[in-house]
């Protein structure tokens, strides 16, 4: 790991900015023949309005879906021929987009992507095919427990933040959307001042270059850059809210607001939740799980946001283990709160931490992927060699104090309770 991760790091980025505000960032990487490119966006789901939520789902969906003068099955050929691959993804925080080639097609593949970045068509009838896929994916979430349970907990925690909705959107949104939105959106919000293109690859500089510079020719600005996002206000008081459903399970989740990419405390943020419920010798899971058998699965997550996040603790359960079950995790919780971690403790989670993280560097699109990320964030490209540091500072009485701040704030606590188990299938 350490030979692949030094190699891959061993040219420092070429950085550029153009007129119309588009950053690029180049990593020359010569022990593979990978090109792979990320492009991120800022905006997306974030701008979306509650009545268009699930625009920026579709319209990523839809993109790839015909140009100006390529249709459907002429891009898929296109790709195929060339063995590249790209897509369009809609996030919280932002809309990306990412590919990658082998180095002698990478112009090619170029040239491609940028058609669909520019000139999507958005044919009517490759809308209608995604927006069916998609509302038949909204309508098999609540046969999913944990979904149930996420998205009641987001509302209570973020309330109309959109941070609060599904970045999917609802079946009523979705339904409403209509191919003009989706090319309004893609006018208004595919913009290219604020957005951050990373290349890696061992390609030609004055060939990549050229391209480069020819699409921030071509991209012109249409729309208004997306702004900060909107405030968050989260709840005053602890909530506790029931969903009744029908599962074989019950379902917890527990969680309390939590810092932002851009607070100093986000290291042993990502820390505590190492600590916490990071994996099979985590509190939580030796706990909850293995002494007390009162949980299928139990873990916690601590999402990366641009804005403020989440932490949440969840839990999966027979019926009749759900009251114990919460019991017991709001032991484990008091007890992490009260005292520092261990040592062994807080090495073997920064451990578990940087090496997860340098393991996701090995390939040259997570590495434009990180590179990219840290610059949408406001924390700097260079950032990415600067977090496991950040990681290794983390002092064991800082874990205490984020832990300690983070549960002294107001819960909110899901309770997807069964009604029964599932009908079967006539």
């Amino acid at each position: 790991m350490t030979a692949v991760l030094s190699s891959a790091r061993a040219a420092a980025p070429t950085v550029r900015e153009f007129p119309n505000g588009l950053k690029w960032i180049h990593r020359p990487v010569a022990h593979n023949r990978i090109f792979a490119f990320q492009l991120f966006i800022p905006g997306g789901v974030i701008q979306e309005s509650m009545e268009q939520a699930g625009l920026t789902h579709l319209m990523t969906a839809a993109q790839v879906k015909g140009t100006d003068s390529r249709s459907a099955l002429v891009l898929a050929q296109e790709m195929e021929r060339l063995g590249a691959s790209f897509g369009f993804d809609a996030q919280p925080d932002a809309l990306s987009a990412g590919g990658q080639s082998t180095t002698d097609k990478w112009e090619k593949t170029f040239d491609l992507f940028q058609d669909v970045l520019l000139h999507p068509s958005f044919p009517e009838p490759e809308v209608e095919k995604e927006r069916a896929a998609l509302l038949n994916a909204l309508r098999t979430n609540d046969e999913h427990i944990f979904n149930v349970a996420e998205e009641r907990f987001r509302k209570e925690l973020f309330g109309d933040h959109p941070y609060g909705r599904p970045d999917d959107g609802t079946e009523a949104s979705v339904a409403r959307l209509s191919r003009e939105d989706l090319v309004a959106w893609h006018r208004a919000r595919v913009l290219p001042r604020g957005a951050v293109l990373v290349t890696v690859g061992n390609v030609p500089a004055a060939a990549l270059t050229r391209r480069i510079e020819g699409l921030a020719r071509a991209w012109t600005s249409t729309g208004t850059a997306a702004g900060l996002p909107p405030p968050i206000v989260f709840p005053s008081d602890a909530r506790v809210v029931e969903e009744k459903k029908v599962f074989e399970q019950s379902f917890l989740m527990l969680g309390f607001p939590a810092p932002s990419t851009d607070d100093a405390r986000y290291p042993a943020m990502k820390l505590m939740n190492a600590l916490l419920g990071g994996g099979m010798s985590s509190p939580l899971f030796q706990s909850v799980r293995e002494e007390g058998s009162l949980a299928y699965e139990v873990a916690s997550f601590y999402p990366s946001r641009r804005g403020k996040s989440s932490f949440v603790i969840y839990a999966g359960m027979d019926p009749k283990n759900l009251g114990l079950a919460e019991e017991k995790v709001r032991a484990v919780l008091s007890d992490f709160v009260s005292r520092p971690p261990s040592p062994q403790d807080l090495e073997d989670a920064k451990n578990y931490i940087r090496g997860h993280y340098l393991m996701d560097h090995q390939t040259n699109g997570r590495l434009a992927w990180y590179l990219g990320w840290w610059e949408l964030l406001g924390k700097g490209w260079a950032y990415d060699a600067v977090y496991p540091s950040d990681v290794s500072r983390v002092t064991a009485d800082e874990i205490n104090r984020i832990a300690r701040d983070t549960v002294a704030q107001p819960s909110v606590t899901v309770r997807v309770i069964s009604t029964g188990p599932v009908p079967p299938v006539p």
